[in-house]
């Protein structure tokens, strides 16, 4: 369960956990966002692990490793996500701000 609301205060922040050590990945450097490629065609889909750098080789090892596996830094998926959601930055960082109200 790599995404999870932790509660801080009156906040619910949601957070990303590293689907090898379990730990929470403070920053968008230090983690990646990874799949399998075992199947590549057109309109299949695969589970998405998030681990952190220092874990991908490792995550990969338990899963079978092989040559098999991409991975990308966490901080290209808001890019990605806010694309392929129809959405806009712009959109995102005002409904953010409107939600947490801060």
């Amino acid at each position: 369960m790599p995404l999870v609301m932790q509660y801080n205060g009156p906040y619910a922040v949601p957070q990303v956990l590293c689907d090898y050590c379990g730990e929470v990945v403070p920053d968008a450097q230090e983690g990646n966002y990874q799949w399998a490629e075992e199947e590549m065609t057109e309109g299949t889909s695969t589970p998405l692990y998030f681990t952190h750098k220092r874990c991908c080789d490792a995550f990969e090892t338990t899963r079978g490793g092989g040559p098999h596996w991409s991975a990308i830094g966490l901080e290209c998926l808001p890019y990605y996500l806010v694309k392929n959601l129809k959405s806009s930055w712009r959109a995102a960082q005002a409904q953010g701000a409107m939600m947490s109200r801060r």
